[in-house]
């Protein structure tokens, strides 16, 4: 018998010696049953088969008369008659809000009820769509059963001859594949993966590829509510966050527009938004997703374009396109699921409002210019080119015999305290155009939000403070909420700084770590965060921000450091911190990190060896390469011993011998090269050259330091391990 316990719910195990059996020892486990969280087995309301709206899953002929009938709607719709005089100049006719609300339901009920016209109604057979493998070996013998029964009841139920006989024998074959397609779900399940992927259809097989994720039930109860509606409440009331500074004006920006100030958009920029969109995402209150605009008919984006013009020019958007569904997600699937902190918030917004978010946020993008300290959401740069610049910059000073003190600062809930005041005086300051300034005024002050718990809504509520989840715009409006931030810092003559460009600060949207030569520096780069926190209504996490100490090179540690305190308490000293999810020691050792990624390669390959090990050899090989293969930061790793490389590069080999069922010991080189899959050695060159290309091209200063510096060594070792072939140079 094999039996998994978790650690926090076993209290005592031992064995029962006063018990004498001939083969086995008794064993005894006491558990805290207390902890153990009844679950509910529920269903998504919104993607039942009962609302024919949800794109799901649609053949081309149903796609094909959704088109018919979306473009044959949307081809009549013309510019409202009523706002004839709008379109070249800013409006305040309160009567005109009302058209456009007409124009939006009427949009909305196009799309909705063509999705629901074209789709083929569901059969109430309780097998259909519950059945895997139902059309491909149940449906024809479902059918010539039907078949011989209805002539059976036709020729008054005989109970002898061919009739009954060809009626009892096709009734036989159905059970019998019925009962084997529900004794073979999982392998058929396999089946239909290989048939995704010999046809390449990669959509279809990542989602079947998912769906042997294991999904959890919700929890009965959470932080002491115990009904849907009560939990749903509850997490609104945890949700909602107050600024420090105080509510903000919930006022629109007065006074006439110029010509510079007018926002308006073609169905051309509709068009490419609606393009380059992901699909397979949640869809709003309404059940539209992408898929439903990409298949609309090529009269769509100029309708929407309309539409999205005359909002900006009336400064107003439908209540019905800001209402957003907030979703608890659960952060730690290990951790305790009746712990409301535990969850994060997710929300879905309307498609329509993503792609006017999405013209707003190439809009933005064009006007807003951010310090290169700031590697968050941004193109081309991304957590290895922040990893990377801190490596440098500390290499940079260690090599040169000077130690250097870095605080790694934590911020809580910083996207959720952007105070609004704060926010558009800032926008002001950059002279964006009025209309774009008013259309986010609006959107902030009138969007309202409801939690969803099963099937049950929490009461409406709106925005105090903080850009909105899931907003495509929100990431550049934080980013330019803390841009003075990193300026001010930047600005300053301390800290670190390499070829006269000032490093005495990376961020990473709200990550940031203070890099500084002398404590004195240190210091007063903490008092311009203090007072800018202040300003600004932020709270630093004083228990996640820690200090580290890099040595010298050749140096001796320091074994003590004086005080460091933030907001009057004082900093812990730390020798190891996962910055971005890279370990960086204060010796710049890269063998945490190296044995970090071996053991979460060792858990993706123990996964895939288990979950698909009765796969084709070819999905096993697609599966490998996108789980497998990843390998994170292994461009940056220079401080290493050949041992650990060595125990990483069998940890891949052996984890591909594993899910190919190969012999342990057959030739590595010989099984990469049959099944066409890089080694380990091709994996870390690709990684590294890809790196430093990025860098190398890239128009950030800092990133410009990196590149242009022929002392570099982590530079020097990427050149070393994409010439060096399937030896990695190491330190030791």
């Amino acid at each position: 018998m094999r039996m998994a316990v978790s650690d926090g719910l076993t209290t005592d195990v031992g064995v029962i010696r006063d018990v004498f059996w001939s083969d086995h020892f008794p064993l005894f486990v006491q558990c805290k049953l207390d902890r153990i969280s009844p679950k509910l087995e529920v269903r998504d309301a919104a993607h039942s088969n009962n609302n024919k709206v949800i794109w799901g899953e649609r053949d081309s002929e149903q796609i094909n008369a959704y088109y018919n009938l979306c473009n044959s709607k949307f081809r009549l719709i013309e510019y409202p008659q009523d706002l004839g005089l709008c379109s070249n100049g800013h409006c305040n006719n309160y009567e005109h809000r009302l058209v456009l609300n007409d124009m939006y339901t009427n949009i909305v009920n196009i799309l909705s009820e063509a999705a629901e016209q074209s789709r083929v109604k569901a059969q109430k057979n309780g097998h259909v769509g519950r059945i895997v493998g139902w059309n491909r070996h149940v449906r024809d013998a479902h059918a010539q059963a039907r078949l011989t029964y209805q002539t059976w009841l036709r020729h008054n139920r005989p109970t002898s001859g061919d009739i009954y006989n060809d009626m009892c024998h096709a009734r036989k074959v159905f059970k019998g594949k019925l009962q084997w397609c529900q004794n073979h779900q999982e392998q058929i399940k396999l089946d239909i993966l290989a048939s995704h992927c010999k046809a390449k259809n990669f959509q279809k097989f990542w989602k079947t590829t998912k769906q042997f994720d294991v999904k959890p039930g919700l929890p009965v109860s959470v932080g002491g509510a115990d009904r849907p509606d009560g939990i749903a409440n509850m997490f609104m009331e945890h949700f909602k966050v107050n600024s420090p500074l105080g509510s903000s004006l919930r006022v629109l920006d007065e006074g006439c527009c110029r010509d510079s100030d007018l926002v308006r958009f073609s169905g051309r920029q509709v068009e490419r938004i609606i393009k380059k969109m992901s699909r397979g995402k949640s869809p709003g209150h309404d059940s539209l997703s992408i898929e439903h605009l990409q298949h609309a008919g090529p009269h769509l984006p100029g309708v929407l374009a309309m539409f999205y013009s005359l909002c900006m020019c009336h400064s107003y958007l439908p209540s019905d396109l800001m209402r957003t569904i907030v979703v608890p997600i659960i952060k730690n699937k290990t951790g305790d699921v009746a712990d409301q902190c535990n969850y994060r918030p997710i929300s879905l917004a309307t498609i329509i409002a993503k792609v006017l978010d999405s013209l707003l946020d190439e809009r933005l993008d064009s006007l807003l210019q951010l310090h290169d300290a700031q590697f968050g959401f941004r193109n081309h740069l991304g957590t290895e080119t922040a990893i990377l610049s801190l490596k440098h910059t500390v290499q940079y000073y260690t090599k040169r015999r000077t130690p250097v003190y870095a605080c790694f600062l934590d911020l809580s809930r910083a996207f959720d305290l952007v105070s609004y005041d704060v926010l558009w005086e800032k926008l002001r300051e950059r002279k964006v155009p009025a209309e774009l300034l008013r259309i986010l005024q609006y959107w902030y002050c009138n969007q309202v939000n409801s939690v969803r718990w099963v099937d049950k809504f929490s009461v409406p509520y709106g925005l105090e403070c903080g850009v909105r989840q899931g907003g495509i715009t929100s990431p550049k409006l934080f980013n330019l909420y803390i841009n003075d931030f990193i300026d001010e810092l930047s600005s300053k003559k301390v800290g670190c700084r390499i070829d006269d460009i000032s490093i005495n600060n990376i961020s990473y949207a709200d990550n940031m770590v203070l890099l500084s030569p002398s404590i004195r520096s240190l210091r007063e780069l903490f008092a311009t965060c203090e007072g800018y926190a202040r300003k600004h209504g932020l709270i630093y996490n004083v228990k996640k921000s820690e200090v580290m100490v890099f040595k010298a090179h050749g140096g001796k540690r320091p074994e003590s450091v004086p005080v460091i305190k933030l907001n009057g308490s004082e900093l812990k000293r730390v020798y190891q911190f996962k910055y971005l999810g890279h370990y960086v020691t204060d010796d710049l050792d890269d063998l945490a990190d190296i044995e970090r990624e071996r053991r979460a390669l060792a858990v993706r390959c123990n996964v895939l060896s288990r979950r698909f090990a009765r796969c084709s050899a070819e999905v096993k090989v697609m599966l490998f390469k996108a789980y497998c293969q990843v390998f994170y930061t292994c461009g940056l790793w220079v401080n290493y011993t050949q041992r650990a490389v060595s125990a990483l590069r069998v940890q891949y080999n052996n984890g591909f011998r594993v899910l190919m069922g190969l012999p342990r010991f057959c030739s590595a080189s010989s099984m990469f090269v049959t099944t066409n899959v890089n080694d380990f050695y091709a994996i870390i060159r690709q990684k590294s050259a890809s790196l430093l290309l990025r860098v190398r091209a890239s128009s950030n200063s800092i990133l410009k330091t990196v590149a242009e510096r022929y002392d570099s060594l982590i530079v020097n070792h990427m050149v070393n391990k994409c010439i060096s072939g399937n030896k990695l140079v190491t330190k030791y």
